[in-house]
């Protein structure tokens, strides 16, 4: 996503110099079809600077953003009392230039795609790997931001799904070993002074689309029944508390009370015990459970590097208050980095990291996943 075609205001700067300089017959082609006819035409940052002849005979100077314009032609300078009428009237006044409308709601959408094989002979650690592996990935992103408001919002989706067949044979079923759906939103209002400061309210849900059956296969052939479906299990996180912003890339978010919601819609998969082991009354599995995370820290950075390198990244710290950080705190983490090859397409590394520091502290779960994508802002 470009920033600047977006974000900041598209403006263009007038002032009036004095009658006493040289001309140049810079030609600035704009891309809504017109021209400006100019001199001193220079590039400073992502923006032209010119001089151009007005209507009533005055040289005034202007700036252009470099988006705004689709070429330029360069010319000898001449005198100005040589530019004839005809030229003149090829001059497009600044403020008659029809800029983009600034879009206040931006929407991302990228969809990626991998074919693999895993060969592995004599390994030292484990028995060999034949895998073929298939990898597609979905990130939506909707996302509010006005200049000068005190409200903005941040909507993400974020799907993996992934399949492997250990072998070749009939007999080596195909697997799902990747099936995960996140949705992260950030909603938030600024005070204080440029809204740095920000009450916010930040969501995060968890899920799986598919029904896998024992063994991560799609079909049952243990006869054992499902393990997982959508929504079974699921799990949300709420996070309300302050937000600070100082630039476009990089948010801090402090939650001084986080809570989870972690529950399981099929009764057939909560009977099993697989994801939530406490009992109700009755003796059975419990389907739902509310709890207390504590205080929790977000921070979120978005960097869009000269076209060809976007980077977005999420990392949670959470923690009881009354307990030790190393012994019940929790790390959560989603990093995308995208490196251009061609027009709108990618190559993506996609990683997650989660670490439960009562369980392991130094030995969090990593997983990594690089894919094809083609990418599109709109």
């Amino acid at each position: 996503m470009n920033f600047m075609k977006t974000v900041l205001p598209i403006f263009i700067l007038v002032t009036v110099l004095g009658s006493n300089a040289l001309a140049q017959n810079d030609t600035i082609f704009v891309k809504n079809n017109q021209l400006i006819v100019c001199n001193h035409l220079k590039i400073k940052s992502d923006q032209y600077s010119f001089s151009y002849l007005t209507t009533d005979n005055q040289i005034s100077k202007g700036t252009i953003f470099t988006w705004l314009v689709d070429s330029v032609r360069f010319a000898k300078p001449i005198l100005k009392s040589q530019i004839n009428k005809e030229e003149q009237t090829q001059q497009v006044a600044l403020d008659s230039i029809n800029t983009p409308k600034v879009k206040y709601w931006q929407h991302t959408v990228n969809i990626g795609i991998n074919l693999g094989n895993v060969l592995e002979f004599n390994n030292p650690s484990g028995t060999d790997r034949k895998n073929f592996t298939f990898n597609t990935s979905l990130d939506l992103g909707l996302n509010y931001r006005k200049d000068g408001s005190k409200y903005a919002m941040t909507n993400e989706l974020h799907y993996l799904l992934g399949f492997q067949k250990e072998g070749l044979t009939k007999n080596d079923h195909i697997q799902n070993y990747q099936d995960n759906l996140i949705t992260l939103h950030d909603l938030s209002r600024g005070f204080g002074n440029g809204n740095k400061m920000n009450f916010n309210l930040i969501l995060k849900t968890t899920s799986s689309l598919f029904t896998v059956y024992d063994g991560n296969y799609l079909r049952d052939y243990n006869n054992l029944g499902r393990t997982k479906a959508f929504a079974s299990p699921y799990e949300i996180v709420v996070s309300p508390g302050f937000k600070y912003q100082s630039n476009q890339f990089f948010r801090i978010s402090v939650s001084p009370y986080t809570f989870q919601l972690f529950g399981i819609r099929n009764s057939g998969i909560a009977d099993k015990g697989l994801y939530i082991t406490e009992m109700d009354a009755n003796g059975k599995y419990k389907h739902f459970l509310f709890k207390r995370l504590g205080a929790e820290a977000n921070f979120w950075y978005d960097k869009r590097v000269k076209q060809w390198l976007e980077m977005q990244y999420r990392l949670s710290f959470s923690s009881d208050y009354f307990g030790n950080f190393g012994k019940n705190g929790l790390m959560d983490g989603f990093f995308i980095t995208k490196i251009k090859l061609i027009k709108d397409i990618y190559l993506t590394h996609r990683a997650t990291i989660k670490s439960d520091f009562a369980v392991n502290f130094l030995k969090p779960y990593y997983n990594q996943v690089i894919l094809i994508s083609y990418s599109k802002s709109f």
